[in-house]
């Protein structure tokens, strides 16, 4: 069963591709097959169409993320790896989430009390590690910021669906990566993958 990683950015090699690049190499060392997709290198189109609208009752889905919902369905160990800009997710990796994790797939909303209804989760029994790299240290995103970065995916998405997932944050990845940076990342890399496959 292949481990399904979702890369979402678009600059240099630095932090985030040397964060992919332990995740790849940790795999191949242990003989664990994995699948990469490369949001940006895919050209991946993140913006949600108007037939695909399912708040106002559209329910198409294109044949490229019909492709991506069979691999999720397939897997039982997601990554992900990804920037933070402005607290947030990069917007193609927010459109991938709105045209992939649609209902019928990733959830659906029953009936419980007369007209009201609840959210039932559709991906139980998989997992996700999520690695997220950012310039500001880990203080100021859990006082100032809230800590939002780290939930916006890990709880209102994934587990939102059904998927256990856990956070490895990079700080102060503004530093060039010289051997200590190189070490920090592995050390990170490590911990998030060994969690991910006990």
């Amino acid at each position: 069963m292949k481990t399904l990683i979702v890369f979402a950015h678009p600059g240099p090699a630095r932090h985030n591709h040397q964060v992919l690049e332990d995740v790849k190499k940790w795999h191949e060392e242990k003989n664990l097959e994995y699948e990469l997709l490369d949001l940006y290198a895919m050209k991946y189109d993140p913006i949600l169409k108007t037939e695909e609208l399912y708040t106002h009752g559209n329910r198409n889905v294109s044949e490229q993320n019909k492709e991506i919902q069979k691999k999720i369905s397939k897997t039982d160990k997601l990554i992900f790896i990804y920037p933070v800009w402005w607290n947030n997710m990069p917007a193609i990796l927010k459109g991938f989430f709105d045209r992939v994790f649609t209902p019928r797939f990733a959830f659906k909303f029953r009936k419980v009390i007369g007209n009201f209804t609840a959210p039932r989760a559709l991906l139980k029994g998989k997992k996700a590690a999520i690695f997220i790299s950012s310039n500001s240290p880990r203080l100021v995103f859990w006082i100032i910021l809230g800590d939002r970065a780290r939930k916006v995916v890990s709880h209102d998405t994934l587990r939102f669906s059904g998927i256990k997932s856990r956070v490895w944050q990079l700080s102060r990845a503004e530093k060039p990566m010289d051997a200590e940076e190189l070490k920090r990342t592995q050390n990170l890399v490590n911990r998030g993958l060994k969690w991910l496959y006990r």
